[in-house]
């Protein structure tokens, strides 16, 4: 399925994570996936970002993140825009996950650091 905007299918992808190092792995990870990658540093700044660009397709959200919470960003993205696709990102295991993932309304979660593969499956899930 092709987005209007896009290049090769999967369209702008805004990552809010705060860590410099984990930016830029996951800008290398998704190199091949991409049209654009936009990031935030923070929740306050992904609310932000989302905001200023109505074409994010997709949104892969750390939870815990300085100013506003990965969380909290996720509920007021979703107050906005119900339909938006946001995958949740933390170092924790789910079930050890201080947020309960149903109530946050994650489409999906990974967990770090990082596999590729888990991630682009998860991605293309959700974006095919």
């Amino acid at each position: 399925m092709n987005h209007p905007e896009s290049k090769n299918g999967y369209g702008k992808i805004l990552i809010a994570e705060d860590d410099m190092i984990n930016q830029r792995l996951l800008s290398y990870q998704l190199k091949d996936l991409r049209d654009e990658l936009i990031f935030a540093n923070n929740g306050h700044e992904a609310l932000h970002l989302y905001r200023e660009n109505t074409n994010v397709r997709l949104i892969l959200m750390d939870i815990q993140m300085p100013v506003m919470n990965g969380a909290d960003a996720t509920r007021k993205i979703l107050e906005i825009n119900p339909g938006a696709k946001v995958i949740g990102l933390s170092a924790y295991p789910k079930d050890e996950n201080q947020f309960n993932l149903k109530e946050v309304n994650f489409v999906d979660y990974v967990t770090k650091p990082i596999n590729k593969t888990e991630l682009v499956r998860v991605i293309i899930k959700h974006l095919a």
